[in-house]
């Protein structure tokens, strides 16, 4: 029998088999072993869809160790895992791949389409993947039109929201082509009212198109290529007052200017139009040869993000087109994986990756004298990342160790012609840093559906530069953070697959810390201590006959160590700042959280199904700024809770009722701050609607 193979975004393939009977292997079939048991979570398309997750920062509804906020505007993300987050949006402890390709850091807030799975992998994920990950990654999968032709069409009304999702897949040429097609329409209404006009004003329109072709040139050769177009226009990061959160009313038309919000008035408009304008291009390549035992995996990448914004509460732009804080990137990526199958159940994995990555950043025309600096400043940044990675995973009876080694030079060239301050002349820099990083797990299968595991691993989060070079501390380049890692836990799948548990209890230290310090808006970005985290995550589900139910849950503390670094003083245009993070705990890092989800199928004959569906997320505590420890500045407990009545007829068809945020909680995403003047955005209100779904 010839040997014919295929491969879905980077997983390993399936051997001996003719392409037809390969098409209906699900993707866990052909995961490698190091794969399939690498501690992790996931949530299917079904669930996607279920549980109304539309962006990467919903993802929260199911994994609740999880938080992705935007920081005055989605340009700025900031990812926050297991209590840990990073000083900046443009070196996240987490990565986000789609399709195999790592995303720009100022991207990593996207609207989904097109999407099979999305999977949280916990740890350091380095030896697997080309981009470096310290803690993990969120990996997204979209639809495969190799697997079966489908057609989707989703249409959402709602009083916040109107969403079409469109999607087909189809096999073009009998098992030789491939094609898809997917659009997604995205309108945010909004929730607050211009006294005045009474129309909203945080409103965001959002789009996304994409393309994609698979051909199967040989046997042994399958190429994809892959298009898509992102565009968004936002107003939904609008800031209020303490007073404004509790009723989502303003006082008057009347916008606030930099002066007022600095001297503590709070009955006026923060900002009347804070906006993010973006867009995004994504191209994609890849090739599978397949020879022997072996898969060689090619992927080139060219990923073009251009994002212009303005978000600071009393700062207006004239012309939202042309004038505001700019930052656009420009990545090309390549990666090459060679991974082997050798005789007793032995697996290799080698892999190159290439990553030159262009920042330009800088503001244009804004009227920010008042905050200390120009409105017309820039700085460029080029940074080329090289890594050699190798992975082996050996089993032995019950027994199964996985270890790698990783290699990683980064280099770093910044260019600043106009500084935001007049005290720092223009300069340029550079910097190299390099890292070896070994993992290993060892992981014992007692029975066929158990197994525990226990994970060491080391991983570096590179050094760099100040995106916002404010002060002559910050052209000094901060320098390499470790990240040390240890996890024991246990997967055991009971009742055929229909009760699953899992468990993991984590312990990670962080040395060299980077962080931002200061007071206020007077901050620099430097190395400081140590910081730790450690807690467990909990993982139970059942898919039954008559209900359905998950709970992912989360218990852990994150502190930063007493003494040493963690104290000092930092100098910025003249101004002397103490700070002290000694036994803090950082933003963004509640003792817990879960989510829970219940489906009850009331009425299931034959064609026809009714379900009610409730999901619920709950947080305790957590900091929203980590060293200012104010009243205001901590949000409080807070639970979620979705519902919704979905009836599916013909297999085919879907309409449903839902209600989002049934109690109508008031929880904070971002807030920003001075000595006096305090603001903040808040989550969606109560939101109700109806939708219909068409899947072929």
């Amino acid at each position: 029998m010839k040997q014919i193979f295929f491969f879905i975004g980077s997983v390993v393939l399936a051997q001996e088999f003719v392409l037809e009977e390969i098409k209906n292997i699900e993707d866990s079939a052909l995961l490698s072993r190091v794969e399939k048991e690498q501690s992790s979570s996931k949530v299917k398309s079904e669930d996607i869809e279920k549980y109304l997750i539309k962006s990467t920062t919903d993802l929260v509804k199911y994994f609740p160790n999880l938080k992705i906020y935007a920081q005055g505007s989605d340009t700025f993300p900031l990812v926050s895992f297991r209590g840990i987050s990073s000083p900046d949006y443009y070196s996240s402890v987490l990565g986000v791949y789609v399709d195999g390709i790592p995303q720009s850091p100022n991207f990593l807030i996207q609207n989904l389409s097109d999407i099979e799975d999305i999977v949280l992998i916990n740890g350091s994920e380095g030896l697997l993947y080309g981009e470096n990950a310290p803690l993990g990654l969120i990996s997204i999968t979209t639809k495969n039109p190799m697997q079966k032709n489908y057609a989707y069409l989703g249409l959402q009304a709602s009083v916040l929201q109107e969403d079409i999702n469109a999607q087909v897949g189809w096999n073009l040429i009998k098992d030789k082509l491939w094609g898809k097609i997917h659009f997604r329409y995205l309108r945010d209404n909004g929730f607050i009212k211009d006294p005045i006009t009474n129309k909203m004003l945080n409103y965001s329109d959002s789009f996304v198109m994409g393309t994609g072709l698979y051909y199967q040139a040989t046997e042994n050769i399958l190429l994809n290529a892959n298009y898509s177009f992102y565009k968004t226009f936002s107003r939904k990061d609008f800031f209020l007052t303490q007073s404004q959160i509790d009723n989502l009313k303003l006082p008057s038309n009347e916008g606030i200017s930099w002066e007022d919000f600095s001297s503590g008035i709070q009955d006026k408009i923060l900002n009347k139009t804070p906006y993010i304008d973006l867009y995004a291009h994504h191209l994609s390549l890849k090739m599978d040869y397949f020879i022997n035992n072996s898969t060689l995996s090619i992927v080139s990448a060219l990923q073009k993000n251009n994002t212009l914004a303005n978000s600071y509460p009393g700062i207006y732009v004239k012309d939202e087109k042309n004038d505001g804080y700019y930052y656009d990137t420009t990545q090309i990526i390549g990666e090459a994986k060679l991974q082997t199958n050798y005789k007793n159940g032995i697996e290799s994995l080698l892999g190159i990756y290439y990553k030159y990555l262009v920042i330009d950043n800088g503001m244009k025309d804004v009227p920010t004298e008042v905050l200390g600096y120009s409105g017309n400043w820039d700085a460029k940044e080029d940074v080329n990342t090289a890594a050699i990675f190798a992975n082996i995973s050996i089993p032995f009876k019950k027994w199964v160790l996985h270890t790698g080694l990783r290699y990683q030079l980064f280099h770093n060239f910044i260019i600043s012609k106009h500084p935001p301050v007049t005290d720092i002349l223009p300069y340029q820099d550079s910097e190299f840093f390099h890292a070896i990083n070994p993992r290993i797990s060892l992981f014992y299968h007692f029975k066929p559906y158990s197994n525990f595991f226990v994970e060491l691993s080391n991983s570096t989060k590179p050094g760099g530069f100040s995106k916002f070079p404010f002060a002559d501390t910050d052209t000094i380049p901060y320098y390499s953070e470790q990240i040390y890692s240890i996890e024991v836990g246990n997967k055991t799948f009971l009742l055929n697959n229909h009760l699953k548990f899992k468990s993991a209890f984590y312990g990670i230290l962080r040395t060299n810390t980077q962080s931002y310090v200061g007071v206020g808006y007077y901050k620099s970005i430097k190395n400081i201590g140590n910081a730790y985290a450690m807690g467990l995550d909990l993982e139970i589900s059942y898919a039954g006959r008559y209900f359905n139910f998950f709970t992912n849950l989360n218990i852990g503390t994150s502190k930063f160590f007493n003494g040493g670094k963690n104290k000092g003083s930092i100098t910025i245009l003249g101004k002397v700042g103490e700070y002290d993070l000694s036994n803090l705990r950082p933003k963004f890092s509640p003792v817990l959280s879960f989510d829970t989800g219940f489906d009850i199928f009331l009425f299931k004959k034959q064609r026809h199904l009714l379900t009610l569906s409730i999901l619920s997320h709950f947080t305790s505590s957590y900091y929203l700024d980590d060293f200012n420890r104010e009243k205001e500045l901590m949000q409080k407990a807070f639970v979620l809770l979705d519902a919704a009545l979905s009836y599916e007829f013909g297999k085919k068809y879907q309409v449903a009722l839902f209600c989002q945020n049934l109690t109508d909680t008031r929880y904070i995403t971002t807030a920003l701050w001075n000595e006096k003047g305090k603001a903040f955005v808040v989550g969606n209100p109560v939101n109700i609607g109806v939708k219909f779904l068409v899947n072929y």
